[in-house]
């Protein structure tokens, strides 16, 4: 039954898409930020929008996730005091119009715009990311339900672009989250630790002695989900796991 289940939720997800195309077909498409009448060429952004969109976000990193200093400042904050931090690439703020955009990718189901939004900020990030040499690239995974739910993982949407650019070999089976955790984002941030502890684990016992991983996630906030979900690799041995993320609320 789970098994027709997803086969119909994918087949609702590929039709909605096929509307969605036709609906673009009959009427012009308005801009997400300001909502004019916009090209064919940009399906998303008016010009002034996406020139905005890429301007104010021009690629940031590394960075503390939990403290927001760059190069994680020893001592600046109690998570870089106690454990070894993974340090943060990101696009973009948390806010405006990326803000808007992330949401529609994330909730909304516009996959096309996540990936334009990645190719973005791979076009920022990609050398930079290059130069770290990654073994492989690893998306924080859903859980079974939500991604049943949702039709898709957005953060294997990114990591799959980001795999491609980087020519690395990309992991989307590494990590699995082993129980249902509620949205990060409704809850308060102390709460947000609570919500994912001990919610990730490896699939299946595997060494990552001296691996260099890049884990993906659209959005980082308090840091908890991909502090959490790092600890699996990092118990296996990774010697580095480092954090990329469309956007980050600092």
């Amino acid at each position: 039954m789970p098994m027709i289940e997803g086969i119909l939720r994918r087949s609702d997800f590929f039709l909605k898409s096929i509307y969605d195309d036709f609906k673009e077909f009959l009427s012009p498409s308005l801009c997400i930020g300001c909502r004019s009448e916009i090209s064919r060429d940009n399906p998303f952004f008016c010009d002034n929008c996406f020139r905005s969109l890429k301007r104010e976000n021009s690629g940031t990193g590394p960075i503390c996730p939990f403290c927001g200093r760059p190069e994680g400042v020893s001592g600046s904050c109690s998570f870089c005091v106690d454990t070894e931090s993974s340090l943060l690439y990101f696009w973009g703020g948390y806010d405006s119009l990326l803000k808007e955009s992330v949401t529609l990718f994330k909730f909304n189901g516009m996959v096309e715009l996540g990936k334009s939004l990645t190719e973005m900020a791979a076009n920022n990030l990609a050398s930079r990311l290059e130069s770290l040499q990654f073994d492989m690239i690893v998306p924080v995974p859903l859980y079974k339900t939500r991604r049943r739910q949702r039709g898709f993982n957005q953060s294997e949407i990114i990591a799959e672009i980001l795999a491609k650019r980087l020519g690395t070999p990309l992991r989307p089976d590494l990590l699995k989250r082993v129980r249902q955790t509620a949205q990060q984002a409704k809850l308060e941030e102390n709460q947000r630790w609570k919500n994912v502890e001990a919610a990730f684990a490896l699939r299946e016992i595997v060494d990552l002695s001296a691996k260099r991983i890049l884990l993906v996630d659209d959005i980082v906030t308090t840091g908890a989900t991909i502090f959490e979900a790092s600890r699996p690799l990092k118990d296996s041995g990774a010697s580095h796991v480092t954090i990329f993320s469309l956007a980050y609320a600092s």
